[in-house]
């Protein structure tokens, strides 16, 4: 009899550096387990930072925004703006394993300096239609599997929000900015949807044929009045009204093509075809009104608009040279184009259309020197015709089995980002990013050099490991913008730091824990002095404790994370002198799930409660600074999740 258990054995640390592989049906018995699953089960993985609650960009191993990357069935998931941290980009129903590579890997990777998160989507049954039903008091989510025929299936999901998730006791302001007598509301509105379909065909020799799509939207809105008193030039008092209005659309589009071949002799092929894009639009408008004067006075009123987008084909072949050595060769072209636009008072002062197109090619041979250690030596070869000039990429690493428990791992690599994401810092204070095309003139190509050293210790159902790193990236790129000027600077970060994990498995339930030590630095060109400084994204301790249990028809599920805390800059001059807080992060999740089942359906009912403590948190880069006069502003904070029961029921037929 062969049985599983859906706790048990679903994660693995330690076959090579740096790597994760995790079975994302653990996922669904976690807290917060809805439209989030995938990126609450990344969240308690060592080395991605889960406080800041920044699940649309993962920071990992202290990369900056933008240096990491999430493919889903191999087309590039750019990220939904996702204001709301229960609704991921991914829908869980769609999701199957998930491999996370935070650093160190091999040429046949793409192209970004920091870390990569490849999620693999369910093919489909081929046995019997099915229907998947998901339903909290968020969203509804729904999923359709139809069989083709015995070789094949159509898959069909679909989300969407039925209110508006936000309300204005979302947005708290903190104490020390409220200043005088004023008067503030808020009124803050978003929704969300997105599409899935996929096609997979499954040959008798082990060929696989899927068509993958994915189609997604959210759009948030932000329209704050405040009300104040004014002293005018005679001293006399004037009532006084700022209306402050701020919307963001984005849409999320990919698309892939596949098809792996296995031949005869054991060799694979597949050549892969992929679309993916971000379309984002962005809108910012503050008016002043005077009781008195009666007059309307229009502050800004800003547009931009940021859309980029990649197509790729990828052609792979894996030759074995014997019982101890496999040869990857594989060839790529990759077209990115981006459009950015901005203009204030309708006068547009940037407006940028580029397309950069690159070759790519890659070689990598696997050998096993012994019965305990293997190579792995790899070179990617990068011709971007865009900035006219080649790139070599060397990449190393060692595998050593000490005993039958113990094993070793080490590396080394250098690596090139070609699409990046530019910071902007504007004359609020408030941060932005934007996504751009390296040219080597204004925005120079992204370099980086990992450094990994790991191993790990497994014994039947407890898994013990360890990471070192250290990487270097240089090329970063930051905008200061003052009214209405632009003055680009050019700086270099450093990280380095170890993750500690440990994992029991026992009887059907499953605990861990992992601690993340880590050191994130950067230096610009505007420093007045030469030195490094923390980074936005820097945090120097964070603990995870999560644990499964399996009573019968119950799953009972509990998470706590903790984090020291990253810089929190109120205003660009903080920045520049180091003045910050540095608040820390505590957040407790707790989950019980039923389990429902007759011999018409199956299902589960379950309630979680997220940030049981309610525990108020800051999030990473997510704020609006609102000025108030000419020396103080309004400090807007989109607080992290608060205290959020979930109830859910999910049905099978």
């Amino acid at each position: 009899m062969v049985t599983n258990n859906i706790v048990e054995k679903a994660t693995q640390i330690g076959e090579e550096s740096g790597l994760t592989s995790l079975n994302h049906h653990i996922a669904n018995y976690l807290p917060g387990n809805g439209d989030n699953s995938v990126f609450n089960l990344l969240r308690l993985q060592p080395g991605i930072l889960a406080a800041g609650e920044q699940p649309n960009d993962l920071i990992i191993w202290g990369g900056p925004e933008g240096t990491s990357r999430v493919t889903f069935d191999g087309f590039t998931i750019w990220g939904l703006k996702n204001f709301n941290d229960n609704i991921s980009a991914v829908n869980p129903y769609m999701a199957k394993n998930i491999e996370v590579h935070k650093g160190g890997y091999g040429a046949s990777n793409d192209d970004v300096v920091g870390g990569i998160v490849r999620i693999t989507g369910k093919n489909g049954s081929t046995i019997k239609p099915g229907v998947n039903l998901f339903l909290n008091n968020q969203t509804l989510n729904g999923m359709v599997e139809l069989p083709m025929n015995k070789k094949s299936s159509l898959m069909l999901a679909f989300r969407q929000t039925y209110y508006n998730l936000f309300g204005s006791e979302d947005i708290e302001y903190p104490n020390n900015m409220m200043i005088g007598s004023d008067n503030i509301t808020e009124t803050p509105a978003y929704d969300f949807r997105d599409f899935n379909v996929k096609y997979s065909l499954q040959g008798d020799n082990g060929d696989l044929f899927y068509m993958s799509m994915l189609y997604g939207a959210d759009n948030f809105e932000l329209d704050v009045d405040r009300q104040f008193k004014r002293e005018n030039k005679q001293g006399q008092e004037v009532d006084t009204n700022v209306n402050h209005e701020q919307e963001e659309d984005n849409k999320q589009i990919g698309s892939t093509v596949f098809y792996g071949k296995t031949w005869s002799n054991g060799h694979s092929s597949s050549l892969k075809a992929s679309y993916s894009a971000l379309k984002s639009n962005y809108s910012l408008r503050r008016e002043d009104s005077s009781a008195r004067r009666n007059v309307n006075l229009v502050k800004r009123d800003d547009n931009a608009q940021n859309d980029v987008s990649e197509v790729s084909v990828n052609w792979e072949n894996n030759l074995l040279a014997g019982e101890k050595q496999t040869i990857t060769v594989g060839l790529e072209w990759i077209n990115n184009d981006l459009v950015l636009t901005e203009d204030s008072f309708g006068i547009e002062y940037i407006n940028l259309s580029e397309r950069a197109n690159r070759l790519a090619l890659y070689v990598q041979d696997r050998f096993r020197i012994n019965q305990r250690l293997s190579l792995t030596a790899g070179l990617r070869y990068n011709h971007s015709f865009f900035v006219n000039k080649v790139y070599f990429d060397p990449r190393l690493s060692l595998s050593f089995r000490a005993s039958g428990n113990i094993k070793l791992n080490a590396s080394w690599g250098r690596y090139h980002q070609f699409v990046v994401k530019s910071s902007i810092d504007d004359e609020d204070g408030n941060y932005l990013y934007t996504w751009t095309l390296a040219d080597n003139d204004e925005v120079p190509v992204l370099s980086s050099t990992h450094y990994v050293l790991g191993g790990a210790y497994t014994r039947q159902k407890f898994l013990f490991s360890i990471d070192t790193y250290f990487k270097e990236n240089d090329g970063l790129t930051r905008f200061i913008r003052y009214r209405q000027n632009d003055f680009i600077f050019y700086g270099d970060s450093r990280s380095y730091g170890v993750d500690l994990y440990v994992k029991q498995d026992f009887k059907g339930h499953s605990i861990w824990a992992s601690y993340s030590l880590g050191k994130t630095e950067e230096h610009f060109s505007y420093f007045e002095e030469d030195g490094y400084r923390r980074s936005s994204q820097d945090q120097r301790h964070e603990v995870k404790v999560a644990g499964l249990f399996n009573i019968g028809s119950f799953h009972l599920s509990a998470s706590y994370i903790y984090g020291s805390g990253f810089p929190f800059f109120k205003s660009f001059q903080d920045y520049v002198n180091q003045r910050y807080t540095e608040p820390n992060y505590n957040r407790l999740d707790a989950s019980l799930v039923y389990r429902l089942s007759s011999q018409k359906f199956s299902g589960e009912v379950g309630i979680s409660v997220l940030n049981v403590t309610d525990v108020y948190n800051i999030k990473y880069n997510q704020f609006s600074r609102i000025p108030k006069d000419q020396t103080n502003s309004v400090f807007i904070n989109s607080e992290a999740v608060p205290f959020t029961p979930l109830l859910y029921l999910k049905l099978s037929f």
